[in-house]
């Protein structure tokens, strides 16, 4: 496959990658779409923002992902265009979102894989480069964020449906811009999509403001049995399955407790540690300034942004726990 960008940063979104995303999606008799594992609201919100977009030229396309959108985002526009199974059809052409390796579509990787044509939107550093056409921008806050800018030029324009999924993908990966990735053009960007029809205060109430009594209940467990290191700038949370049958939770409901655990004033580096599918473990860490937990997960296998990471770990919970305590420690004292 040729590349038309190389890895890593793009110094912007040139008028050659937006023709040929163009010419590529209205060429197409239909497109799948597709995002990673354990999908958040810059995936979903980013492949149903293409999904919409596609549907207003005339092209039909489906989007293919592992696990469904957690229950926080069945609110965005066409949520009920997410199928778990691949469909008994031909595509012509892929569109990837969010993703920086095929391997974390799960069982729909093949279906991309197969296609001889494949572009890739994403904010990650790469660890593959697939893809005809790939529009990376590592700078960027949010894959959203550069498709914002990608399907405004692209046109025919903006829905207030599209503008909605791309805003919800901006909030939930700036951390309703609290976090270090938010910079002033991705504010210009949510004003632009806030423009476009899209309402902040839904985004932010489901994202931010609607939980489940589950889930409640699983943040407050997780905070009674908090583990840090001597001086307190290392704080986690190791959730035990039983935990889970206990409270009626379920994995979902994990999203957002380590953001409050790094809430805490001295703490730098946060981690949760919960048991996974098929004995292995999963591992969320977050991190303040200058700490970059990305070099922690690619060490062990996994990835993300240096405030934001994630890993997985074919180990036992308590290892696993370990693992991720010994690497945070080391982050620390290289940072």
């Amino acid at each position: 496959m040729r590349q038309v960008s190389g890895v890593g940063p793009i110094p912007t979104l040139t008028p050659d990658m937006v023709d040929r995303f163009v010419d590529w999606s209205r060429g197409a008799e239909r497109v799948v779409i597709g995002t990673h594992l354990n999908p958040d609201g810059d995936a979903i919100g980013s492949a149903l923002g293409v999904s919409l977009w596609l549907s207003a030229l005339g092209v039909a396309n489906d989007v293919l992902c592992h696990h469904s959108p957690p229950s926080y985002l069945e609110f965005l526009p066409a949520v009920d265009r997410i199928r778990l199974e691949s469909p008994d059809k031909e595509f012509d052409l892929g569109i990837v979102v969010d993703l920086d390796s095929l391997d974390r579509l799960g069982r729909h990787q093949d279906t991309f894989r197969s296609l001889s044509r494949l572009i890739i939107v994403d904010h990650h550093v790469p660890h593959e480069s697939p893809g005809d056409l790939r529009i990376v921008d590592t700078r960027a806050p949010a894959t959203a964020c550069i498709l914002t800018d990608l399907l405004d030029q692209a046109g025919p324009g903006l829905t207030p449906e599209i503008a909605e999924c791309l805003l919800t993908g901006i909030v939930t990966d700036t951390g309703c811009f609290r976090y270090p990735n938010a910079t002033a053009e991705s504010l210009h960007q949510a004003a632009r999509l806030i423009e476009a029809g899209a309402n902040l205060s839904r985004v932010t109430h489901h994202v931010y403001s609607s939980r489940s009594e589950a889930a409640v209940r699983l943040l407050g467990a997780a905070l009674n049995q908090l583990q840090h290191t001597e001086q307190g700038a290392i704080a986690w949370a190791t959730l035990k399955p039983e935990l889970y049958l206990t409270l009626g939770a379920t994995d979902e409901h994990t999203e957002g407790i380590v953001n409050e655990i790094l809430s805490i004033d001295r703490v730098k580096i946060a981690a949760v540690v919960r048991a996974g599918a098929n004995g292995v473990a999963k591992g969320s860490l977050r991190s303040k300034g200058e700490y970059d937990v990305a070099a922690v997960a690619q060490r062990l296998g996994g990835g993300g942004h240096r405030n934001a990471s994630g890993v997985t770990l074919d180990m036992p919970l308590e290892e696993a726990e370990r693992t991720i305590v010994e690497a945070m420690r080391e982050c620390l004292g290289s940072s």
